[in-house]
């Protein structure tokens, strides 16, 4: 019985380790998807972002980035 105690408490911390770790993003990607039904007729999410130097900027996770 202690064995299986310990497995269930690793689990639980493996558990718990994977919710904080990708907390952060799942509130990010549900905020966008709330964003989208919220204003269907918002071309935010299809608008191209530009650089200072006028080429797109690139969309990596939820931020876009210029490469100089």
């Amino acid at each position: 019985m202690v064995e299986f105690a310990l497995i269930l408490c690793l689990v639980a911390v493996v558990a718990i380790t994977a919710i904080t770790v990708t907390g952060n993003q799942l509130v990010l990607t549900f905020q966008d998807i709330e964003e989208a039904v919220t204003n269907p007729g918002d071309s935010g999410a299809a608008a191209v972002f530009t650089c200072l130097d006028g080429t797109p900027a690139a969309l990596h996770g939820h931020k876009y980035h210029c490469h100089p």
